[in-house]
């Protein structure tokens, strides 16, 4: 995965010559994530600004990425690059403008209708596929030594380099993370033989966009994107949605319940087992300055996802 200078890295001199040469001033502004500023380009295209030219090839690769979807395999819009430019110590990148507000702005979060319409969207994007494949399970991986790893091989990889850094901790947390280790090792001994397709990897209800009360794109794809068993990204999307609220385990017991549902038993073990991988996976990513990454609210957030039972499941 890519590391990024944010938004803070960004100089008000660099940011108003860009401006000023792309005919924008500071009034066009209509969003300032954690990577980029986001200007309205007409009604059109949007101009993404961002601290760090060095991403040039990382966006390189997720134009591709964009250029590769079957956009008829999903009832809602994906973005699109047209242009990616260094100005000075900037990139200016240039996208199409997707219809719709974030689903947390545009509905009500802890309304049940918008927990169904997250989900629907969610299972929708487990739909979408390429026209031309690629080459490796993580989008943004240039080692050419993990070219055509088997899924379940790389994940077990990806599992093996993260357990040394996390697991002592963890076992201070999690008293069953042992027994939870042990059980993904045996999963990911088995090949993965099903469909496979696109795993957005950061699914929570900021990346999914609503127009006129529907949900009408979903965003930024890129740093967590797989290529892989989608099942994996419904797993942590249920795990996402209200992820800090004090009602969280609940909300995420309900999720995966409903997702679920439909599901054959050994699906539904493939389910939980890719729920705990998420956490695992992501426990230390997220670190806090001056803090212990124990400390942390995502690590927290992980380890009530490792501690809770999995009883969904039979519901």
């Amino acid at each position: 995965m890519i590391t990024r200078r944010d938004v803070s890295s960004i100089t008000a001199d660099a940011e108003y010559a860009l401006l000023d040469a792309r005919g924008l001033t500071p009034a066009d502004l209509i969003a300032a994530g954690t990577e980029a500023h986001v200007y309205a380009l007409g009604h059109d295209q949007v101009l993404k600004v961002y601290a760090d030219p060095d991403q040039h090839q990382a966006l390189e690769t997720i134009a591709d990425l964009y250029r590769r979807f079957d956009r008829t395999t999903v009832p809602f819009a994906l973005p699109e690059i047209q242009a990616i430019e260094q100005h000075g110590t900037l990139l200016a990148v240039t996208e199409t403008r997707l219809p719709g507000s974030p689903l947390g702005d545009a509905l009500t979060l802890t309304s049940p209708a918008t927990e169904h319409a997250y989900l629907a969207a969610v299972r929708d994007l487990t739909g979408l596929r390429l026209t031309t494949p690629l080459d490796r399970r993580m989008l943004l991986d240039p080692d050419p030594a993990h070219q055509g790893e088997d899924w379940t091989a790389f994940l077990r990889r990806l599992l093996g380099q993260k357990l040394p850094k996390v697991l002592a901790d963890l076992r201070r947390d999690v008293p069953a993370v042992d027994s939870i280790t042990v059980r993904l090792a045996a999963r990911l001994s088995r090949s993965y033989t099903g469909p496979e397709g696109v795993i957005h990897g950061d699914l929570y209800p900021g990346n999914i966009l609503v127009a006129d009360g529907k949900v009408s794109a979903v965003i930024d794809f890129g740093t967590f994107t797989l290529l892989g068993d989608p099942l994996f990204d419904l797993a942590g999307a249920c795990a996402y949605y209200r992820m800090y609220d004090e009602d969280r385990a609940a909300v995420r017991n309900r999720l995966l319940a409903t997702a679920a549902e439909n599901l054959p038993a050994g699906r539904r073990d493939d389910l939980a087992d890719y729920l705990h991988l998420v956490a695992l996976l992501s426990c230390d990513l997220y670190p806090e300055q001056g803090k212990h990454i124990r400390d942390t609210g995502h690590y927290q957030w992980a380890a009530d996802v490792l501690n809770s039972p999995t009883d969904w499941k039979n519901r």
